[in-house]
């Protein structure tokens, strides 16, 4: 008996303080997650195809994979490694980002560099200073853009008719030439007049250099060549409002970096719209509502204060879009982002809480 209860004393010193009870779990948080990018994956496959559902397979048994050896290595429990389910949200993350076709041992190679150094390098979850997808997506934008540019489809609707399980895996797994399928997914369009190119901000990206963003005219978010851009936003917003309403995520930080986006792409649109896109392009395009529902929100890699959150999805919004005008890299919201996780401790200091009962009062402590 005295055994049994020594062992239950020794027990609460397992976890750090504070001893605090919530209702929602690590577990319980990360299927919310999960769940709430359901609509943006559905979606994301009808325009798409099915290389975005092998993509995340790969992803997530690559990411499990490392979850287990570190876990042995460091000596702890396998079975809660795997089952916290923060690899998998790693995983839902990066294939939602990186392109559909894309060769799976790239897919690896990011998923060991999002798991392995950014993630447990730092010390594991809840340690990480950087977010894990955005610092995958980053390293085979600089690593191998080649390839990496060269996979992409541009969306079609009905583009999972075309390219199937067995048609994506045929590129992804053996070799396959992806242009064959890029050709038939621009055929599905029945106004296919779109800019030749991996996204449309690299389609871009020429004219931007040039100051002639004004000439390419109105994007018509209606037509078969950029539907699929505002149904995906749709699709993350109805994701990110489900997270509010189960209160994983506040709603300050999205509302914060969408209306600086729109604030600021409004301006400098209006400034020089020669260099930058529309206000409704910045929203829709590139990112920019995964980013403000899904990558902002990490908890673990943004700010601690209420002040500095705030602060931080601004800092970001505004990285976007001066990366969007002015620098080489069409998708700056990963960029936008790792630059903004390297800022969250200073943002953490200038915004600290006055600690209780100090500079109230006219001649106190200071």
């Amino acid at each position: 008996m005295q055994i049994a209860e020594q062992t239950a004393k020794q027990n609460l010193g397992l976890e750090s303080a504070p001893h605090l009870h919530a209702p929602l779990t690590t577990n319980a948080i990360m299927l919310l997650v999960l769940l709430a990018l359901i609509p943006g994956f559905a979606v994301a496959v009808y325009f798409f195809g099915a290389g975005l559902i092998l993509q995340f397979i790969v992803s997530a048994l690559t990411a499990l994979v490392c979850e287990a050896l570190v876990a042995l290595l460091r000596h702890r429990s396998v079975k809660r490694a795997l089952t916290d389910r923060s690899a998998l949200v790693t995983a839902a993350l990066l294939a939602l980002t990186i392109p559909p076709l894309l060769p799976w041992h790239l897919t690896v190679a990011a998923t060991v560099f999002a798991i392995l150094i950014v993630k447990h390098a730092f010390g594991g979850l809840g340690m990480n200073i950087f977010n894990p997808a955005m610092a995958g997506f980053i390293f085979l934008v600089i690593s191998a853009p080649g390839v990496f540019y060269d996979t992409w489809l541009t969306p079609a609707p009905a583009a999972i008719s075309v390219v199937t399980p067995d048609r994506a895996a045929g590129v992804i797994f053996m070799g396959d030439d992806p242009h064959v399928l890029y050709r038939e997914v621009v055929a599905l369009k029945e106004d296919a007049h779109t800019l030749t190119g991996a996204t449309f901000l690299e389609s871009v990206k020429t004219a931007r250099k040039a100051g002639e963003v004004e000439m390419l005219g109105t994007t018509d978010f209606t037509s078969d060549d950029y539907v699929a851009y505002l149904a995906m936003a749709l699709a993350l917003a109805l994701g990110g409002l489900f997270l509010m309403v189960k209160k994983v995520i506040l709603y300050q930080m999205p509302l914060t970096f969408l209306i600086t986006l729109a604030a600021l792409g409004y301006i400098w649109h209006s400034v020089n719209p020669g260099a930058s896109i529309t206000m409704t392009e910045h929203l829709l395009f590139g990112g920019s509502m995964l980013g403000a529902f899904f990558i902002i929100t990490d908890p673990v890699t943004t700010c601690g204060t209420a002040r500095g959150r705030i602060l931080f999805a601004a800092l970001t919004a505004f990285l976007v879009i001066l990366i969007r005008i002015h620098g080489s890299y069409s998708d700056s919201v990963a960029f936008a982002v790792l630059l903004a996780n390297a800022a969250a401790p200073l943002i953490d200091v200038i915004t600290k809480r006055r600690p209780f009962g100090i500079g109230y009062r006219k001649g106190g402590l200071q």
